[in-house]
């Protein structure tokens, strides 16, 4: 393991608008927080799968069908990312996906609640992909972790395609005989779990900074 730098190191490095590339430019606590961080943004995009593929059997074409299999080949290259980005941080990337118990995993409670229809998935993609597209835009835009900064230019390209495909559907839905009925029946639970993906406001978050 390589020595930590300083605090004051960091700051001077950050402030010169140089990005953290390896372990020898980081504090004992930037990494921490930062495998803390990709470790809740990996695990969130493994669940989708299993939570998008659930739903996908539904669709209502073959066509429609690649396309939500598309989404999920998408969100497993997803979390491929964020645990290669945990293992070159010296974390066991085979522990974190086989060996965990499933309630050591940390992601939105949205994925605990099974997707049942097709039309459960398109609102998924519209709203859930919108939160994570908001809060990876976030990392993206603020993160001075430079392999991971980089990681999400593609990551975005994708995320913004699930969101695309989300909302198309739900138009083209919408226009279906009783489709507003069924869209609204998924928004009135979806909706609310997706706020959640935000977490707690600022003035009671445990994590800050």
């Amino acid at each position: 393991m390589p020595p930590f730098v300083s605090e004051e190191t960091l700051k001077q490095r950050i402030g010169n608008r140089q990005l953290i590339e390896s372990d020898d430019h980081m504090t004992e606590q930037y990494k921490e927080d930062l495998i803390r961080i990709l470790t809740v943004s990996a695990d969130t995009e493994l669940v989708s799968a299993p939570a998008y593929y659930y739903a996908a059997r539904k669709a209502p074409s073959v066509n429609a069908m690649i396309s939500a299999l598309a989404i999920i080949q998408d969100e497993m290259g997803h979390a491929h990312i964020g645990y290669r980005l945990l293992q070159d941080l010296g974390v066991d990337k085979e522990r974190l996906v086989y060996e965990r118990a499933a309630r050591q995993f940390k992601y939105p409670y949205a994925f605990d609640v099974p997707l049942e229809s097709w039309e459960e998935l398109v609102v998924a993609n519209a709203f859930y992909d919108r939160a994570g597209i908001t809060l990876l835009g976030d990392i993206f835009k603020h993160s001075t972790y430079g392999p991971w900064k980089r990681a999400l230019v593609k990551v975005d390209k994708e995320e913004t395609f699930h969101l695309r495909h989300g909302e198309i559907w739900m138009r083209r839905i919408a226009q279906e005989p009783g489709g507003r009925v069924r869209l609204q029946q998924c928004v009135d639970w979806m909706f609310l779990l997706t706020v959640e993906w935000f977490g707690l406001p600022d003035d009671l978050k445990l994590h800050t900074g």
